[in-house]
């Protein structure tokens, strides 16, 4: 259990029995630990501010949590850790994105993993190259567009769900995703041989 997760669970009270809405607080916690963590490392690079930012996310749901229905709950969630990324920004440093580092992490589940179960030499220098053209690609990109492109396309929301993350219509997440998708494809094919299919 990652650290965020034992200090949100010890910040709510409990009773002896578990109560309908302490179920429903640890069924969340359960289904978006992962990728609430792994959004905002993506977005921080910062393994200590992702932990206490997606702690202050899950505490705020907990505060919360009677007004919150079920099918709104996810883009609630990354919109409270998108509004806690943009404070911590503002307050510590610029922000830096990095989707790949070393492998698929533990705490990257969302991650892309091109990492065999044991991969040779030419593999793996293959894919250490491939890891630091998609990060210098995100990198190079607007902060509106790799957002939307995390989200839709690394983390899974829907673009309804990554609309109301990102206060915008779902044709403004359409029309960024696309902008984006092709700035990627774009840049990154200048380094390696893409294959559509």
């Amino acid at each position: 259990m990652e650290p965020s997760a034992r200090a949100v669970k010890h910040a709510a009270p409990t009773s002896g029995s578990t109560s309908p809405r302490m179920e429903r607080f640890e069924r969340y916690l359960e289904q978006f630990r992962r990728p609430i963590f792994s959004y905002v490392m993506r977005l921080v690079n910062d393994h200590g501010a992702a932990e206490d930012i997606a702690q202050e996310t899950f505490v705020r749901l907990y505060q919360e949590l009677d007004r919150i229905r079920d099918e709104t709950a996810s883009a609630w969630l990354y919109r409270v850790a998108r509004n806690l990324v943009t404070d911590y920004v503002r307050k510590k440093r610029p922000v830096t994105f990095t989707v790949l580092k070393g492998g698929q992490r533990e705490d990257d589940e969302a991650g892309l993993d091109f990492d065999s179960p044991d991969p040779g030499p030419v593999a793996h220098s293959y894919q250490v190259e491939l890891r630091r053209h998609i990060e210098e690609t995100l990198a190079a990109m607007s902060e509106k567009f790799r957002e939307v492109l995390v989200l839709v396309d690394m983390q899974k929301l829907t673009h309804e769900q990554a609309a109301k993350v990102l206060n915008c219509s779902v044709k403004t997440v359409s029309a960024r995703l696309a902008r984006a998708r092709e700035f990627f494809t774009n840049r990154l094919a200048r380094h390696v041989k893409i294959e559509l299919r």
